[in-house]
Parts: structure tokens; C-alpha cells; sequence
């Protein structure tokens, strides 16, 4: 399936999940190597310099997620929003109080589609949810995905 340009980053990665050889997702992810949402997810999981200044683990069960059926139909979207994300993290906005911070978060994912908010829930603790090998982020993304180091007894690490 052909995605837009504007496609969500969970769109993006749901499509290239589905894809069977690397050389599949590996082409499909590098068709988004222009998208600055992109880069702020894939670094907020895998650059080791971002610390995120959020409290670790799931949102409390108070959160309105939005869960209208797509991207489109949400108040915002992750591709408009990305920038904010700069705030979340140390060194983005050190002297912001961490009740802040979190209210800045919060309204960020309850003005998102429900599946971008719980990409950035679990950005946050540096994960992604979804199954693709660091391998193949790397290969997409080489300046923002580091490849993994082998360490001394073979085995293969972040």
C-alpha cells in the first residue's frame, strides 16, 4: 500500500511491520527520512544523550485519549506537535516544573489520535512498539539510529 507524505509515524511503522524482507522496510522506512517526526521518535528511543524528564510507565487511568479512527480526525497530529517534544526532555527546558512538563505531555496525547499518543507513551521509556530490529532502523536511519555494538562476548547490544 502507497502512503501519503503526510502519513502518521504509526501508519509508517504499521506498514513497514507488515512487510516481509528488510529490503522491503528498509525501502519504505527511507522514503521518511525527511520527516523531523520521524527523527524525534526514532532519537527519543534510541539516542542515548536524550533523557526524557517524565515519569516512567503507563499514563493515569484518567487520561481521554482521543480515539476517533484515524490521524486525521484528532485535534493535532504528531507531525504538527513534534516540536514540543523538545520541552519533555533535559536540556530542552530545564527550568520548567515537573507538574508542568507532565501537563504539557498530557495535553499533547489527549489532543493526538490514541495510537500516536501510545507511540509517544512508550517513547518516553524509550521503546517501540512495534517489531522492527534496530538493524533496519539503522539502515533506514543511520544518523538516528545507532547500529548495535557487539560486545566482547559476541553478543549483540544498543
Amino acid at each position: 500500500m502507497a502512503l501519503p507524505n503526510d502519513a502518521s509515524v504509526v501508519e509508517i511503522l504499521r506498514e513497514a511491520v507488515k512487510l516481509k524482507s528488510k529490503k522491503d522496510k528498509v525501502a519504505l522506512l527511507s522514503q521518511y527520512t525527511n520527516r523531523k517526526d520521524m527523527m524525534y521518535i526514532m532519537k527519543g528511543v534510541y539516542d542515548s544523550n536524550i533523557e526524557w524528564l517524565l515519569p516512567k510507565g503507563e499514563l493515569p487511568p484518567e487520561t481521554n485519549y482521543n480515539n476517533v479512527s484515524g490521524p486525521d480526525l484528532a485535534d493535532d497530529r504528531l507531525i504538527r506537535v513534534y516540536k514540543n517534544l523538545r520541552y519533555l526532555v533535559k536540556g530542552g527546558a530545564d527550568n520548567m516544573s515537573p507538574s508542568k512538563r507532565e501537563k504539557v505531555f498530557l495535553d499533547m496525547i489527549e489532543s493526538l489520535w490514541v495510537e500516536e499518543a501510545k507511540l509517544l507513551v512508550s517513547v518516553k521509556d524509550k521503546k517501540l512498539p512495534y517489531k522492527l530490529t534496530q538493524e533496519v532502523l539503522h539502515e533506514a536511519y543511520p544518523e538516528w539510529v545507532p547500529a548495535k555494538k557487539k560486545s566482547k562476548s559476541g553478543s549483540v547490544s544498543k
